[in-house]
Parts: C-alpha cells; sequence; structure tokens
C-alpha cells in the first residue's frame, strides 16, 4: 500500500510526501500522482510527527468526572478503585477504544497504557490500528497470596499472543513501591531483563508517596527501586515530581527514562516536574496524560501547553521549556523512548504523522507554526492521522465513531 500527499505544508514549504511500505519513501517539490495506490490532496494542511502519549490508563476514559477536586489517596481508594472493581474485560475494552478515538482526534498516533485485562486492550489496538505499549501491572497490596498470582499473571503475559506485533509492545509494569511488595517489584524487574521489555512505574508522583517510603525503608523511592534491581534503561518512571539531587544523579546513571503528566500533577496538587532541571541534567523526558480519571482530558495539545508554562513558573524562568523542546518531547522523545523509528518527518521514518488544518484561526498567523501547535492549537486543528503508513482519520472523522460511543455509553450503565 502506497499513500501521496499532495502539495502538504512542510516546514511552512509545500511540497509531495510518498509513503510506501509503512515510511516515509519520497518528499519532492512534485511527485506523479499515479505512482502510488492513493493520493490524499492536503492542500491547507501541514504535516507534523503525531504525538506519543507515554503515560495513560486508557480505559478510565469511563471514569471521566468521577471523584474530582480530591487528594490522591482519597481519590483512588474511595472513588476509582471501587468502581475498577467493576470493570471486566468487555467494559475494559469499550473504555480503551473510547480513549483511542479521543486520541486519534488529537493526533496521537501512540499511547503507553498501564491497566488491566491486556488481551481487551490488544484487541482494541489491533482494531484501531493505532500504536501501544500494553502493560501488566504489579499490584498486590503486600497480600503474598496475590503475590503468587501476580506472578502467574505475569508469566501469562509473556505467552499471551499479540494480534500485531507491528503495532504493539507487550511491556511489564509496577504500579508503585506503596502498593507493591518488594518480592513482586524484584520478580517483574527481572522478568523485564530476561525478556528484553520495558518496565513501567509511577514513582515519587507525591510528597507522602516519599516521606511514607522514607518512613518505611529508610530511603527515597528511588533509591529502594534501584536496591530492588527495578531501574535501567528500560525503565519509564511516570510523574517523577519529588526528587532530590541522589535521585537524579540515579536516573541519569541507570539512563532512567522520565514521563512528566503535567496535568494530572497539578489537578491532584501532586506538585511540579522540575523540568528545566531534569532536562539540564540530562535526564531523558517524555510526556504523558495520565488517565481520564485523573485529568479529564487526552489531549497531548493541552498537555504539551500545560508542560511548558508549568515549567516556567517552577523554574522562575519563562525560557525553561521552549514550545520546540516541548514539541520534541511530545514527538520524537517519545518514539525514541519507546524504541519506534519514528517521530520526524524524514525519508527513511515511520510514516506516524498528522495533517492540521492551517486555516483554522488557531494557526493563524504561521509566524512560528511549532509555537502554535503548542500554545494556541487544539484537537480541532487535526484533520488527518496516519500511524504506520496507514490512515486512520480523515476531516477529522474516524470510521466508527458513532459505534463506539454509543457501546461506551452502554458500558457506563454497569460501573456506576
Amino acid at each position: 500500500m502506497s499513500l501521496i500527499l499532495k502539495n502538504v505544508i512542510l516546514n511552512k514549504k509545500p511540497c509531495d510526501i510518498k509513503i510506501e511500505k509503512c515510511r516515509f519513501a519520497q518528499i519532492a517539490p512534485a511527485i506523479t500522482p499515479n505512482s502510488a495506490d492513493e493520493v490524499i490532496d492536503a492542500t491547507g494542511k501541514a504535516i507534523f510527527p503525531g504525538f506519543y502519549n507515554l503515560h495513560t490508563h486508557a480505559a478510565m476514559s469511563l471514569l471521566k468526572g468521577m471523584g474530582d477536586d480530591k487528594e490522591l489517596f482519597s481519590w483512588l481508594s474511595k472513588d476509582i478503585w471501587p468502581r475498577e472493581a467493576k470493570f471486566n474485560a468487555d467494559i475494559i475494552y469499550t473504555g480503551t477504544k473510547l480513549a483511542m478515538l479521543e486520541m486519534a482526534k488529537s493526533g496521537t498516533v501512540f499511547f503507553s497504557d498501564m491497566y488491566f485485562e491486556q488481551a481487551a486492550i490488544m484487541k482494541a489496538v489491533a482494531e484501531m490500528g493505532l500504536r501501544s505499549a500494553v502493560s501488566i501491572v504489579g499490584f498486590d497490596m503486600f497480600d503474598e497470596k496475590q503475590t503468587a498470582q501476580k506472578m502467574e499473571a505475569i508469566k501469562a503475559f509473556l505467552d499471551l499472543e499479540n494480534p500485531n506485533p507491528d503495532l504493539i509492545k507487550k511491556v511489564l509494569a509496577v504500579h508503585s513501591v506503596y502498593t507493591v511488595s518488594a518480592k513482586l517489584i524484584e520478580y517483574t524487574a527481572q522478568t523485564a531483563r530476561d525478556n528484553n521489555m520495558m518496565l513501567h512505574i509511577h514513582a515519587s508522583e507525591t510528597k507522602k508517596e516519599v516521606d511514607d517510603c522514607k518512613k518505611e525503608h529508610g530511603c527515597s523511592p528511588i533509591v529502594y527501586l534501584e536496591s530492588l534491581g527495578a531501574l535501567g534503561p528500560s525503565t519509564v518512571l511516570a510523574h517523577a515530581v519529588w526528587l532530590d539531587d541522589k535521585d537524579i544523579e540515579i536516573i541519569v546513571k541507570n539512563q532512567v527514562k522520565l514521563v512528566t503528566n503535567p496535568g494530572s500533577n497539578m489537578k491532584l496538587a501532586s506538585g511540579m516536574f522540575q523540568f528545566d532541571k531534569l532536562s539540564k541534567a540530562g535526564c531523558i523526558i517524555g510526556l504523558g496524560t495520565d488517565g481520564s480519571a485523573s485529568n479529564n482530558s487526552l489531549s497531548m495539545f493541552d498537555e504539551m501547553k500545560m508542560c511548558s508554562l508549568s515549567a516556567k513558573i517552577q523554574a522562575n524562568d519563562p525560557t525553561a521549556a521552549s514550545a520546540e523542546e516541548v514539541f520534541t518531547v511530545a514527538t520524537r522523545n517519545g518514539a525514541q523512548m519507546m524504541g519506534i523509528d519514528a517521530g520526524t518527518i524524514e525519508v527513511g521514518k515511520l510514516a506516524d504523522c498528522m495533517l492540521v488544518n492551517i486555516d483554522n484561526p488557531l494557526m493563524i498567523p504561521d509566524n512560528n507554526p511549532i509555537s502554535n501547535m503548542v500554545y494556541a492549537a487544539d484537537s480541532s486543528v487535526v484533520d488527518t492521522l496516519i500511524c504506520n503508513g496507514k490512515v486512520i482519520m480523515q476531516n477529522h472523522r474516524l470510521a466508527d465513531e458513532e459505534e463506539i460511543l454509543a457501546q461506551a455509553k452502554t458500558a457506563l450503565k454497569y460501573i456506576d
């Protein structure tokens, strides 16, 4: 399957782009239309890399607006976990599809998911045609029986059929140091190493988490995770708000990846990620939305703007987290962190991209298109989404939108 984008704007100049075998094959002033299976007239559209959402809980899209305006631990124990207990595979499948609909319409081509019922999630992802890292979550609440069950579940996950290995990565996950025993953390980390898999962990999200860890283990969550063998180049830490200099040194030394979630951090008053300090220290940073229950939005447009503005306030420096830096974090960095050969518009790269309507008032004037994308734009500017060379959305519509929305409304009757 080959595709030509005619008259598309790249770096403020019109060109034609040919996509073939899932990759950008040619970028030129003009390409003969009959040399491809499909041609899209992209006049009035600019091409940008798609977004890589590196931390979310997709099926929690069904919990949007439930338990707002509460602190993290009360919100989890009173509002979220009781409702999640009602989730089954069908509900998680439906919630994941609802999340992917929102993400696709806001330019996201990939999401790293931390949730339950992995077979249902992978089925939803394969049907939608987006990319995903699907993880099985270590979560035993320090109960030895649950620890054994989770170990068996991890073994079963390793054997679980992946319906589309080109788009879906299997990942292991540890929920957090306050919900997972040392035994299960060590087992999960070792299993990830043995199978060359990434390890996804919530870490140092709140001051309470850090204080409780120091009281229980005599050290920060970062030091504790390192002592259990859970930190390395394949480890991705979500949030990482409360880091001291020793933590940062450990993160850099171990080449650990960090994912900031500014919307969730601010809504739950968890704190502000030290973007400028961590970037200058050499930390590898990606961007994620977290789940709909703790953010209410899965738009990376929102997340980019909050990332930049919160970084400027946190550093007391208007030059911190420039539009160009944050856009790179949301695109190229995300792809590289997940081992995906994409994130830029250049020949040879996997064709993950969006076409943006440059006649949308949010994109005018075009003095600095990247600045517009970070500070001004929202999902309404996204006309077309292409993932792995396949058109997922055109004219801001997906083929099965109505069906996904209807299924979500039905699922909601069973969980509230």
